[in-house]
Parts: C-alpha cells; sequence; structure tokens
C-alpha cells in the first residue's frame, strides 16, 4: 500500500497504468495506492460527452480538465479532501468476478464510514455508497486480463460546489453529500486512510503493508510534470 499524497490525475493514471501492466506480466504484486487529486472530472468509458451542467468554458476558467478514463461508470469529480483508492488487484488470484470486487468496494467505504458513525451503504439500483439516498462516495473500475485499475472515491471534506458543474454519475437528481456532513466532526484524513486501509483489509481478508512511496519500482513511475 502507497500513500501518493496529492497528485495530478494524469500522474496517478499513467501510474495505475505502468502498475497493471507489470501485475499482468508478473513484474510487481498486488497494489493498494491512495491518492487526494487537484481538481478533475473524469469520464467513464461509455461515456465520452461530459454530462456538464455549465458551459465548458467555466471548467476552462477554473483549470479543472475533463479526462477520458478506461474504467466503467459515468462522469465523476475528484479533488482535495476526497480519499481516492486504486486497487491494481489480479481478481483470478483473489477468487473474485468484477462484481464482486465492486461490491467490496462498497462494503469497504461503508465500513470506513460507519467508523466516523456514518451509516452507508450500497443500492442495488447505482453503484456507491449512500448515506439515506445520498451519495458519499462513488466506484468505478476496470480490468484487463483479470488485473483491475481504478477504484473508490470517498468524500471526507471537498469542495462540494464542485460537484454542482456536473451530473454525478449522469444523474440528474442525485444529492451529494461527505462525512464532514454526516458525521458530528469533520474527520482527519489521516484517520479516515487508516480507517479504509482496515475496512479493505477486512472486507477481502487481504493482508496490507504501508511502504513509502518512493519505493514504488522505478521503471513503473511517471515523470512529475
Amino acid at each position: 500500500m502507497y500513500d501518493l499524497g496529492t497528485t495530478e490525475y494524469s500522474f496517478a493514471h499513467t501510474l495505475q497504468q505502468r502498475l497493471q501492466a507489470g501485475r499482468i506480466a508478473g513484474d510487481v504484486g498486488d497494489v493498494l495506492l491512495l491518492t487526494e487529486h487537484q481538481p478533475v472530472l473524469t469520464l467513464g468509458r461509455s461515456h465520452p460527452v461530459a454530462d456538464l451542467r455549465v458551459a465548458p468554458e467555466l471548467l476552462t476558467r477554473m483549470g479543472i480538465d475533463v479526462v477520458q478514463t478506461e474504467r466503467g461508470g459515468d462522469i465523476t469529480y475528484h479533488g482535495p479532501g476526497q480519499l481516492v483508492a486504486y486497487g491494481i488487484i489480479n481478481l483470478r488470484e483473489w477468487g473474485l468476478g468484477v462484481v464482486d470486487y465492486v461490491t467490496g468496494l462498497e462494503a469497504a467505504g461503508s465500513r470506513t464510514c460507519a467508523a466516523f458513525g456514518v451509516a452507508a451503504s450500497g443500492r442495488s439500483d447505482a453503484r456507491g455508497c449512500w448515506v439515506e439516498g445520498r451519495k458519499i462516495a462513488s466506484v468505478g473500475i476496470h480490468a484487463r486480463h483479470f488485473v483491475t485499475l481504478h477504484g473508490i472515491a470517498i468524500n471526507v471534506d471537498p469542495d462540494m460546489s464542485h460537484f454542482d458543474l456536473i451530473n454525478p454519475c449522469g444523474m440528474v437528481d442525485v444529492e451529494m453529500t461527505s462525512l464532514s456532513r454526516e458525521a458530528e466532526t469533520t474527520p482527519a484524513m489521516a484517520n479516515v486512510r487508516a480507517a479504509f486501509v482496515e475496512a479493505f483489509a477486512a472486507t477481502f481478508d487481504a493482508a496490507i503493508e504501508w511502504r513509502d512511496a518512493r519505493e514504488l519500482p522505478e521503471c513503473m513511475k511517471p515523470v512529475r510534470s
């Protein structure tokens, strides 16, 4: 498990792709990456047209890029104050299907919320973690040769107004929420990271070792701009 700190989306995306290629080749093991992103909007592979509530020119003025990805799902927002966890996992070796893994990510997200007194759960009609109809976490993955990319984004204390720029996940009437809104007090991001790692390990019965991001194989690292 590597904590990348705050990253530009392109850096973390390229890192995931290189780790996925390395995992498929057998050069690296399973990896969990944790990060917060600079503000960005990402699109799912089946939704190349951004579902915006504002003119694209506003995004340009705000310095928010729109990035096409290979994950499932529709448009979503990432930014500071949101915990993003990316798993580069060999599902075949874990005995999981794609749906099993996505459902497990939702369970891990809900367990994380529960650690701070917030009751969240998955829904049969929409992916993610929900608190009484309000969406607190988004989930979307991609798998190639049974090895995953992307993962889950949990809203801790992001700038919630940025969600007003889009129809999150393509849903025009969805209400987004965060731990800072739902919990009695806003939890520290470090505590949420620790709670998520514990929840992920418990959900998937996995042993997780924390490592310094500087220990990532040099051949896998993209060059920071």
